[in-house]
């Protein structure tokens, strides 16, 4: 009876082990499920103080003064977009994940490319971001951001040698990614400036 009810324990720590992504010759762990569409609007919304046009000129100076770049204007609806300027990357936004918890990540993936005799991914990565703005009360506006990230990547052909040591010649098709940054402290912040801003202008004393 011990030695049944030990080999159960054994086979239950072995199952959880599983599930829980540490099996042996796993690197990754699996990133979390994407926020509710109700939790993404809270953390990308917030309620300033000041007018639509202040707030609406602080914004876009703010956004200008963190590299934005500002693509569209639309005064009477309230939006803003912006988009950040392209960049190469050897990786994709699916990734950032792990490389954002793992700051060697890129070079383990540069290392692993390189012992493949590969060329390394290139990923074009750009952000683009949209802002909405409505007045929401007598001196309170209410302001929406939304960042999404992109990537892209181009067609690529490699040559390899199989097990019998032929050469061989393979495609791998294009690929193209996007996800919306859900991570609150990217928006606070621009809420934080945004609304700094607004004071400056306001001719208010910022505490």
């Amino acid at each position: 009876m011990r030695i049944r009810s030990h080999g159960i324990i054994i086979i239950l720590l072995f199952t959880s082990w599983l599930l829980c992504g540490c099996f042996v010759g796993s690197s990754k762990i699996a990133p979390p499920p994407s926020l509710s569409s109700q939790q993404r609007a809270s953390m990308q919304t917030k309620e300033l103080n000041g007018d639509f046009a202040t707030a609406f000129a602080a914004t876009i100076s703010v956004l200008q003064d963190e590299g934005w770049q500002i693509v569209e204007v639309e005064r009477e609806s309230g939006i803003i977009q912006a988009s950040s300027l392209k960049r190469h990357d050897i990786i994709g936004p699916a990734e950032d994940w792990y490389a954002e918890r793992d700051t060697k990540y890129r070079d383990k993936l540069a290392k692993q490319v390189a012992k493949s005799d590969s060329q390394p991914a290139q990923w074009t990565r750009w952000e683009q971001l949209t802002a909405h703005i409505e007045q929401w009360g007598k001196n309170t506006v209410r302001e929406r951001i939304t960042i999404t990230k992109f990537g892209t990547r181009m067609p690529q052909t490699y040559s390899f040698s199989d097990k019998k040591g032929r050469d061989k010649i393979s495609t791998e098709g294009g690929t193209e990614q996007s996800l919306i940054i859900e991570n609150p402290a990217t928006y606070q912040y621009l809420f934080q400036q945004i609304q700094r801003a607004i004071f400056i202008r306001q001719g208010l004393t910022v505490n």
